[in-house]
C-alpha cells in the first residue's frame, strides 16, 4: 500500500469516527430535548390543572354553603354555577391529556365522583326550592360529603401527576447517565482507534526512513554493500530499490576507480624510475660536466620526481588496504634502530629550513614485533608532516618513551580496544611534536581519513593528497596499536604512536638489524 494511501485512509477512519460520535451525542441531544417536553409540555399540566381543581372545589364548596344559607340567593346561584362549570372545563381538559395509567385511573374515579354530585345536586337544588328545611340540609349534608370526597380524589390525582413527573425525571437521569457512559466509552475507542491508526501510519513511515538513514550513514562510510529491504510498492520500497540500485552502481564505480588508480600506479612506476636514474646519471656527470644551473635544474627535476614516487607509493599502498592484501613482514626489532634509520633522511630538509630537531631515545634497545619498513614509512610521514607545517626557526621533538599500560590521554576507542588486550611488557610510545598552526577539534578525526585535508584560507603550499596519515593509521592498527594527535602546548600538533612493547632479550643474544 502506498504513503499516500496509507495517510488518506487512517484519515478517513479517524473522520467517520468523529463523525459518528457527534451524530450519536445529537441524537442523545434530541432524546433528552424530547423527554424535557413531555415533562414540561405534559405532566407538569397536569399537576397544575389539579391543583386548579383543588380550588375550584373549594369555591363549589363555600359558594354552596353561601347558596343554601340565604336561603337560595339568586347571585350566589350564579357564581356557584359558574365556579361548577369550570370545574368541569378543567376536568375536561385533565381528561385530554396524555397521561399516565395511573393518572388515567385517578381521573376517571374523578370524574365519576363528580358525575355522582352532579346527580346530588340536582336533588339539593329541587329541596332547595321546595322550601323543605329538613330535606335541604340533609341534601347540603349530602353535598359536603361528595365535594369531600372529590376533594381527596383531586390531592390522589395530584399525588399520581408528581409520581409520573419523578418517574420521567429518573427516566432522564438513567437516559443522561447512560448517554454520559456510552459517550465516554465512544470516546475512548475513537481515542483507541486513532492512536493505533496513528501508530500503524507511523510505524509503516519511520521504519523504512530508519533503515533507509542507516543505509545512507553506512555509504557515507564508504559502505558500499549495504542493502535495504525493498519488497513492497509503496513510495518507501521505491526509494529503497533506487538506493540499492545507487549502491550496486557506487560499488562499480570505487572498483574502477580502485582498478584504474591501482594500473595507472604501476604503469607509471616504471618508467618514473627510469627517469630518476637518468637524472642521478646526468648528475654523476656521465654524460659530461654541467654548470651550476644545469645542476640545480636537474636536481629540482629529482626532487620532483621523488615526491611524484613516493604519491605513487602511497596510491599502491591504498590500492592494497582497499583490496585487503597488505602484506606485513612482522620481525622482532629495536625501534629506536628504526628511528635513527628514519630520521637521516631529514637531517639535511631540517637544516635547510633551519628547524631543530629534539631528539630523546633510551640508551637500551627498545624492542617490538613489528615490519620495519612499514614503520619507517608511519615515521616518514609524522616526520613529513612536520617539516611541511613548521614554521623556520621552531622545533621539532621526537621522543621515545616506554609505558607500562596504556597512557591516560588514549582515545576512548583505541583505549576500548586495547585494553581486552594482554600486554605483559607494556607499550612503546612515540610523538613528534611541531610547532606548526595545529589541527582544529573538529579536524582531529577527520584528518586519518583517505584525501582528507585541513583548509586554511586556501590550500597551503606543500600540501600533500591526505593519504599519508590514512595509510599510516592502516599500518598502525594492524600492529595492534594506535595512532591519534593532539594539541601541543607549546603550539602546533603532537602525534602520537603507541605499538605493544616486547619483552627484552639478554646481552648474549643478537639484536635484529633495522631495514634502512
Amino acid at each position: 500500500m502506498r504513503i499516500s494511501t496509507k495517510i488518506t485512509s487512517g484519515y478517513t477512519i479517524l473522520i467517520l469516527l468523529i463523525v459518528a460520535v457527534f451524530s450519536y451525542q445529537v441524537a442523545l441531544l434530541y432524546q433528552m430535548q424530547a423527554i424535557t417536553r413531555d415533562l414540561g409540555g405534559l405532566n407538569f399540566r397536569s399537576a397544575l390543572l389539579s391543583l386548579q381543581l383543588l380550588r375550584d372545589l373549594d369555591q363549589v364548596e363555600e359558594f354552596t354553603q353561601k347558596l343554601f344559607a340565604t336561603g337560595g340567593d339568586p347571585g350566589y346561584a350564579s357564581q356557584l354555577e359558574e365556579m361548577r362549570q369550570g370545574f368541569s372545563n378543567s376536568l375536561e381538559e385533565l381528561e385530554g391529556l396524555q397521561l399516565s395509567a395511573e393518572e388515567h385511573a385517578e381521573v376517571d374515579e374523578l370524574a365519576r365522583l363528580w358525575d355522582q354530585s352532579w346527580r346530588a345536586w340536582t336533588d339539593a337544588e329541587a329541596a332547595l326550592k321546595s322550601g323543605n328545611r329538613r330535606e335541604a340540609e340533609g341534601a347540603l349534608d349530602r353535598q359536603i360529603a361528595a365535594l369531600t370526597g372529590m376533594r381527596l380524589q383531586t390531592q390522589a390525582v395530584t399525588r399520581a401527576s408528581r409520581a409520573t413527573i419523578a418517574r420521567q425525571v429518573q427516566i432522564s437521569e438513567v437516559a443522561a447517565q447512560r448517554s454520559q457512559t456510552i459517550s465516554l466509552l465512544t470516546a475512548l475507542l475513537a481515542l483507541l482507534v486513532s492512536v493505533a491508526v496513528s501508530i500503524w501510519i507511523v510505524r509503516s513511515i519511520s521504519g523504512p526512513l530508519h533503515r533507509l538513514t542507516e543505509g545512507t550513514r553506512a555509504v557515507s562510510q564508504g559502505e558500499f554493500t549495504y542493502r535495504l529491504e525493498a519488497g513492497g510498492s509503496d513510495e518507501l520500497s521505491e526509494l529503497a530499490r533506487d538506493f540499492n540500485l545507487m549502491t550496486r552502481r557506487l560499488i562499480e564505480l570505487d572498483q574502477m576507480k580502485k582498478d584504474f588508480v591501482s594500473h595507472a600506479s604501476h604503469e607509471l612506476k616504471t618508467p618514473l624510475a627510469s627517469m630518476q636514474e637518468t637524472i642521478r646519471l646526468l648528475l654523476d656527470e656521465i654524460p659530461g660536466p654541467l654548470n651550476a644551473q644545469q645542476r640545480q635544474l636537474l636536481e629540482l627535476n629529482l626532487q620532483s620526481g621523488g615526491r611524484l614516487s613516493r604519491l605513487i607509493a602511497n596510491l599502491l599502498d591504498l590500492s592494497r588496504m582497499e583490496a585487503g592484501v597488505m602484506e606485513y613482514t612482522m620481525e622482532r626489532q629495536d625501534i629506536s634502530a628504526l628511528i635513527r634509520s628514519a630520521l637521516v633522511e631529514f637531517e639535511l630538509p631540517m637544516t635547510e629550513r633551519h628547524l631543530h630537531l629534539e631528539v630523546k631515545l633510551p640508551d637500551t634497545a627498545v624492542w617490538v614485533q613489528c615490519d620495519g619498513g612499514r614503520l619507517i614509512q608511519v615515521l616518514d610521514n609524522l616526520l613529513g608532516n612536520a617539516l611541511k607545517f613548521s614554521p623556520a626557526g621552531s622545533t621539532i621533538r621526537l621522543t621515545l618513551q616506554h609505558e607500562a599500560g596504556l597512557p591516560p590521554r588514549l582515545p576512548g576507542s583505541y583505549a576500548l580496544r586495547l585494553t581486552g588486550s594482554p600486554h605483559a611488557a607494556g607499550f612503546v610510545m612515540i610523538c613528534v611534536a611541531d610547532q606548526g598552526p595545529g589541527v582544529p577539534a573538529e579536524e582531529k578525526a577527520k584528518i586519518f581519513e583517505k584525501f582528507h585535508q585541513v583548509r586554511r584560507d586556501g590550500k597551503r603550499p606543500g600540501q600533500g593528497t591526505g593519504l599519508g596519515l590514512a595509510i599510516s593509521r592502516t599500518i598502525v592498527e594492524a600492529h595492534n596499536g594506535a595512532l591519534w594527535v593532539e594539541d601541543n602546548p607549546e603550539g602546533g600538533s603532537v602525534f602520537s604512536l603507541l605499538l605493544p612493547a616486547e619483552a627484552a632479550v639478554s646481552e648474549a643474544a643478537p639484536r635484529a638489524s633495522a631495514p634502512i
